[in-house]
């Protein structure tokens, strides 16, 4: 097995880690003054990056799984609100659109999407089911030819600044998962509101939104694949959506660990450098070694996952095992920092924020250790 990213793939990482190493001298300001220069959003479209899920045919510059990654370990070195919209683009809801989307919408929406100049979200989750998402109450009901959406929908990232979202709901109650069907919805469609933006202690930003639609009425042509089989196209755009996880995990955590290596070797205490002290190598050893063994299982998975196999058990490990891993990472890193680590401005006291939801989101850990017993026990 080789080890060594294809040239294709390390040339990508290394214009990537250059890029963000020149838009993270902006974070000092963002978190100032809470304002995102131009110049951050314009670098992201140059490069390409909206477009890396997205056929070349609707505008894309589309990447093969690996250098996907690969481009998203680096992007995730920089606070997550710089580039909230290339995660969207490479998400579930732009990957139903290409994948079951008509011919007439993709043309209509991707090419925007690609270039960063159209957003989309997806809308699954709901104020009383989360992970249990088969208990929707969103509903889609045909009349003529549109469908009527009305419900409420939770946390859902991006959906204030969306121009689509990829809709979840129910066509069938009687039918439970079998019953939920997608849908493209405009957000200029009559009866779609953002109810209010979410305060979170981390990701902090105003795109965390709850959002509902009063007899929303969309064309029938704007169903994504057939009825009934939504939820089964969101768990497959979710599966490539947790290896995304996995990236947003990591990146993050390689920055907190770098972190504490340059901190540890430029600190003394009690006469000597802080890296003299071995509690704290062994802090740094095991940092090291969750970092190592979590990016392995991160691109074993999306390995097998490029070669067509059935990677929904790996997806969940790289779930759990990443996000746990890099919230254990940032942890040690502030640990490691002391007080000052602990102060807004410092870059381990972000990370440490940022990455406590990801345990949370595209499934909890609890569910995908559920997911991962099924899979070996069945």
């Amino acid at each position: 097995m080789d080890f060594n990213l294809p040239e294709d793939a390390a040339a990508m990482q290394k214009a990537t880690r250059d890029i963000v190493e020149s838009l993270l001298k902006y974070e000092t300001r963002y978190h100032e003054t809470g304002e995102i220069p131009d110049e951050v959003e314009n670098t992201l479209r140059e490069m390409g990056f909206y477009g890396m899920a997205i056929p070349e045919a609707y505008g894309g510059s589309p990447v093969d799984h690996l250098t996907s990654v690969t481009i998203q370990l680096e992007l995730a070195r920089l606070p997550p609100q710089f580039w909230p919209f290339v995660r969207s683009a490479i998400g579930p809801g732009v990957h139903i659109l290409v994948e079951h989307g008509s011919e007439a919408l993709k043309q209509k929406w991707l090419p925007g999407i690609a270039t960063g100049r159209s957003r989309n979200c997806i809308a699954i989750t709901e104020p009383h089911c989360g992970s249990d998402a088969a208990k929707m109450t969103t509903t889609a009901v045909r009349d003529g030819d549109d469908y009527v959406l009305n419900g409420v929908k939770t946390f859902i990232s991006n959906a204030n600044h969306a121009h689509t979202i990829t809709v979840l709901a129910s066509t069938d109650r009687s039918k439970g998962k079998h019953g939920i069907s997608a849908f493209l919805l405009d957000t200029t469609t009559p009866g779609f509101d953002v109810i209010r933006k979410m305060q979170t202690m981390g990701w902090m930003d105003d795109s965390l939104c709850e959002i509902s639609f009063t007899d929303c009425r969309i064309p029938a042509a704007n169903l994504l694949g057939e009825e009934g089989k939504g939820l089964a196209y969101a768990m497959s755009g979710m599966n490539e959506g947790r290896l995304n996880v996995g990236c947003q995990a990591l990146g993050p955590a390689q920055i907190a660990f770098e972190q504490a290596v340059e901190h540890v070797k430029s600190r003394k205490t009690f006469g000597v450098q802080l890296s003299e002290h071995q509690a704290i190598q062994h802090m740094i050893a095991d940092m090291a070694m969750e970092l190592h063994a979590a990016k392995t299982v991160l691109f074993e998975a999306v390995w097998r996952a490029a070669r067509g196999e059935d990677a929904r058990m790996k997806a969940s490990m790289v779930k759990v095992f990443c996000t746990e891993a890099a919230c254990r990472i940032a942890d040690t890193a502030l640990q490691i920092h002391g007080g000052s680590g602990y102060c807004r401005g410092m870059v381990v006291e972000r990370v440490y924020r940022d990455l406590r939801v990801l345990r949370i989101y595209e499934g909890a850990s609890e569910i995908h250790r559920n997911m991962i017993a099924r899979s070996i026990l069945n």
